[in-house]
């Protein structure tokens, strides 16, 4: 098998640090890439929580929170993780874990291209949804403090604090660091498809007492096999990476 870099360890831990397989051709340049985007993922939630705090005043008004809000909060975000998700994915196009028999047939710059195109379509996806959830759950968190008199704007800031704390940034950047990774790796199989050489997507874990009852059964499994989901990542936390060989 050609290392042509460092893919991931399989788990479904909330441990922001793992014990890394050996084998896993990505672990240590992957657990940099999580670990700074767990970093500016807890600075730009921390400010989230500042910002959404200061424009709803005490007491409370739901409809400071505008759409404007909302959309700079998003446009904040964005440029956070965009650029992340992009050189994550570029990183693994550009340096898969393919047979060594495997010739090299494609254009970098073509790779690349698509890798970021990816990245710039998904990461605008992400916030979207990272955005409305948040806003649906401070609504409810701000009208269940109208609807209960007594409550202090303390209580509804400590209320709302694990929506913009560690455990929803980490979440973030664990599942989208594996998902960068497992889409790089699809964009080289799929050049390589068009360069006439069929290659095919293999589950990998670590296959140790961390791995979930989602992946695996999964483990070492080729997609034509019948994975039980639809590919890496499996669920929030997800840790599997995924390899390229020949169709058998």
């Amino acid at each position: 098998m050609r290392r042509l870099c460092r893919p991931f360890e399989a788990e479904n831990s909330t441990d922001t640090k793992a014990t890394r397989d050996p084998l896993d051709p990505f672990g240590e340049v992957r657990e940099a890439d999580e670990e700074r985007l767990l970093r500016l993922m807890k600075a730009r939630l921390k400010g989230q929580l500042s910002s959404v705090m200061d424009v709803l005043g005490d007491p409370p008004d739901w409809d400071k929170l505008d759409y404007e809000f909302w959309q700079g909060e998003s446009g904040r975000m964005l440029a956070d993780l965009r650029p992340e998700i992009e050189r994550m994915a570029v990183h693994a196009a550009a340096t898969p874990v393919i047979p060594a028999s495997v010739p090299i047939l494609w254009d970098e710059a073509v790779i690349f291209r698509e890798a970021a195109q990816w990245a710039t379509q998904y990461a605008g996806q992400l916030v979207t949804g990272i955005t409305d959830n948040t806003r649906e759950a401070v609504g409810r968190a701000v009208q269940g403090f109208v609807d209960t008199p007594g409550r202090t704007i303390g209580q509804l800031r400590t209320e709302l604090t694990p929506l913009f704390g560690e455990s929803r940034a980490q979440r973030i950047a664990v599942t989208e660091t594996s998902r960068a990774y497992a889409e790089g790796t699809r964009v080289v199989q799929d050049e390589l498809g068009r360069a006439g050489i069929p290659m095919e997507q293999v589950w990998r874990t670590s296959m140790d007492d961390r791995v979930c009852p989602i992946c695996g059964p999964n483990a070492d499994k080729r997609k034509s096999e019948g994975w039980t989901v639809s590919g890496v990542p499996a669920h929030p936390n997800c840790r599997c990476w995924i390899t390229l060989e020949f169709p058998q």
